[in-house]
């Protein structure tokens, strides 16, 4: 059979960018493993940047009740209340932050990606991709197999998927000695403000805790550590270990309270992976498929959604559509890059140990309480902000040493 365009992967990425060619008229399927999306540790908190991101894509319609706006974001250095942001008011997306169970927004989205007229097949999976002039899918369903031809094949199957080495891209992988641990929560605390996110960093240590509030009485809580601090927390039963690691890292400024364990607690590697040019042959990488960002400061959705604009774009825009995958590639590499540029600077001021991170803390720290300009606002209001030549000094302190020394 011939598509237009094969998806593989109906998460949020590829559900959002088979709705956007499949309601231009293009012949879309979508090829999606599960039967139904469970709850796994991942990104629930968009920042500003990527809510506009959203908007574009009309993703808030879709998921409306479930999509929970947090309008302010509040960061916790060492137990104190150091940052109050009202987002809206000061990114240059003019956009709050947002919040959402991610498993029901995967199940809207890709429901609306039906809706839009996508065939969409579940319990599926893509066995092998061959790229070419008309790349070509061989689906396993069961006992069954298939062989589709589109004109383009997106890989939006998450941050490892096999087939991208299968398929020849040279994945390449950063090397920041970090794990990330995350749980769905109910029973929030009365004193928790509904629209704040909450991220408090424990510099002595390089954790840092996260609380943000979804719709009804939830909430999902991260607590990111270095190894060699703390054991990895990786079942429900450390639930108790969590929450007072939790605790410790925000210097309980944040309102963890009575809050109990409604879904799986996990574990998983913080570090840098993505390909260069996520484009080759008729197969586009998008979302985790093509960079993962961590530590992420929440970015990952953000960057799920842009690829999906951008490919869409580019798809719908040109009629050569290798034409269109380089120049998404081109676009893609343009804002990862400035993203994972300044979340390593982020990583530096924030969780790197050792004493020439505490120099640089003790300089450059002051300088930002008094001046918050020096922080670089790309991970917040987006890779479309420019970045200085002299972002990094300024960020980490280094121009009063220049000063100085003239």
């Amino acid at each position: 059979m011939k598509y237009d365009l094969v998806v593989v992967g109906g998460g949020i990425a590829g559900s959002s960018l088979a709705r956007q060619l499949a309601k231009s008229g293009a012949r879309v399927l979508v090829i999606e493993r599960e039967t139904e999306f469970r709850d796994r540790i991942r990104g629930e908190a968009m920042q500003p940047w990527g809510v506009a991101e959203a908007q574009r894509l009309g993703i808030p319609e879709i998921l409306g009740p479930h999509a929970h706006q947090l309008r302010y974001f509040f960061q916790i250095l060492n137990g104190q209340l150091t940052m109050r942001r009202d987002m809206p008011a000061t990114t240059a997306t003019g956009t709050p932050m947002m919040a959402f169970y991610h498993p029901a927004a995967q199940e809207l989205l890709l429901a609306a990606a039906a809706n839009a007229g996508a065939d969409v097949r579940r319990g599926a999976v893509a066995h092998s991709i061959v790229p070419g002039p008309v790349p070509r899918v061989t689906i396993d369903a069961g006992s069954s197999s298939e062989t589709v031809d589109g004109r383009l094949v997106a890989v939006c199957a998450g941050r490892n998927p096999g087939l991208r080495n299968e398929i020849g891209f040279d994945v390449k992988r950063g090397t920041i000695p970090l794990l990330l641990s995350g749980v769905w929560i109910t029973n929030l605390s009365r004193d928790v403000e509904r629209d704040v996110a909450y991220v408090a960093n424990d510099l002595a240590h390089g954790s840092v805790a996260g609380l943000f509030p979804q719709s009804g009485d939830h909430a999902r809580a991260y607590f990111g550590y270095h190894p060699h601090h703390c054991a990895r927390l990786r079942k429900t039963d450390d639930f108790q270990r969590l929450r007072d690691e939790f605790n410790r890292a925000s210097g309980e400024v944040i309102p963890f309270g009575d809050a109990k364990p409604q879904g799986p607690l996990a574990s998983f590697e913080c570090v840098d992976v993505w390909v260069d040019h996520p484009y080759r042959e008729g197969i586009a990488l998008v979302g985790d498929a093509a960079s993962s960002n961590d530590p992420s400061w929440g970015q990952g959705l953000s960057l799920a959604l842009r690829d999906a604009r951008l490919l869409s774009e580019e798809l719908l825009a040109n009629d050569d559509w290798s034409v269109a995958g380089h120049r998404y590639a081109d676009r893609h590499d343009q804002h990862y890059t400035a993203v994972r540029t300044v979340s390593g600077w982020f990583y530096d001021i924030f969780q790197r140990l050792g004493p020439a991170a505490e120099a640089r803390r003790a300089r450059a720290l002051p300088l930002i309480a008094e001046d918050s300009t020096r922080v670089p606002d790309i991970l917040f209001s987006g890779p479309d902000v420019p970045l200085p030549t002299n972002a990094k000094m300024r960020f980490f302190g280094e121009d009063t040493l220049a000063a100085q020394a003239s």
